[in-house]
């Protein structure tokens, strides 16, 4: 591919991921996900980012997580 060609491929795919980016604050984790976005440039973007999202967030607390050390922290 020409380096014109590329270039568009890469604006487009960074509107894309920017245009579907919901945190708010964190560029720096954007900026990773449009990497990995290039690193597999052949799958659909939004798969891309939940696959993403969802390897990043293996440590995130859910609401469950919270009501669980609440009750902990009351007994």
């Amino acid at each position: 591919m020409s380096t014109e060609v590329n270039s568009t491929l890469m604006d487009n795919m960074r509107d894309n991921v920017h245009e579907l980016w919901v945190l708010e604050g964190r560029p720096d984790l954007e900026d990773d996900c449009l990497q990995y976005c290039y690193d597999n440039i052949g799958r659909p973007v939004p798969i891309t980012m939940i696959e993403f999202l969802s390897k990043h967030c293996g440590q995130a607390m859910s609401s469950e997580d919270y009501e669980h050390m609440s009750k902990k922290e009351e007994t």
